[in-house]
């Protein structure tokens, strides 16, 4: 799947094609889970409500910027 492919894709397939690609890792942002995945040519994050137990939203993107919010630093 390209990037195109899955910007058009209905907003309830976005969450079921990232989930199809590798877990990297987790975050908390604003209240909700983000979930991370690698896919062959770019990456993809679930926003989860588990308040609420519902996916909120998904994105994807290639730029490596965004990938800082996961870095661990302790």
């Amino acid at each position: 799947m390209t990037l195109d492919e899955f910007n058009n894709l209905h907003e309830d397939e976005k969450a079921a094609a990232a989930m199809q690609g590798d877990f990297v890792d987790v975050r908390s942002e604003n209240g909700l889970k983000v979930a991370l995945y690698s896919l062959p040519d770019f990456y993809a994050e679930v926003f989860y409500d588990g308040e609420n137990n519902k996916i909120v939203n998904s994105r994807a993107f290639t730029a490596t910027a965004p990938l800082a919010a996961y870095i661990h630093l302790n």
